[in-house]
């Protein structure tokens, strides 16, 4: 009797994790569209943490943002979001991605920061480590 009381849970906590293994074998993963819309919050989430090296770690090796500046202009922001106690805000609610090849485009994202707000496009590429931020296209 001990033995059937046993052994009837674990045959059924097997059967739920065989079941369960299986329903995530039908998966793929994050869609692209996915992908590129948590790498801008993680981007966002390493700026809030005054975080240079996080914020970097998002940017594709050839990195432009806005006024042509580099990765360096990235710490260089970090650095002054932290000594003025700001933070940048990335407001992703009406922004469409558009993947194409190993191109991204996600846009409007509207970037907030105090009273300051503007729109941009982010370009992402996809790299051998995922996607990166290659670009920002500020508008105004």
């Amino acid at each position: 009797m001990a033995k059937t009381r046993l052994f009837f849970p674990l045959a059924v906590l097997s059967a739920m994790a065989l079941l369960s293994g299986c329903a995530r074998l039908g998966s793929s993963g994050p869609s692209d569209e996915e992908q590129a819309l948590r790498l801008l919050r993680d981007y966002e989430a390493a700026l809030a943490a005054y975080d240079a090296d996080a914020a970097m770690a998002v940017l594709s090796d050839d990195y432009e943002g806005w006024r042509g500046s580099g990765k360096e202009g990235i710490a260089g922001l970090v650095g002054w979001l932290r000594q003025s106690g700001q933070a940048l805000e990335l407001d992703l609610t009406n922004a469409a991605v558009t993947v194409q090849d190993g191109t991204a485009t996600v846009a409007p994202v509207v970037s907030l920061m105090g009273t300051w707000e503007s729109s941009a496009t982010y370009v992402l590429a996809r790299t051998d480590h995922g996607w990166r931020i290659k670009g920002v296209e500020m508008q105004r």
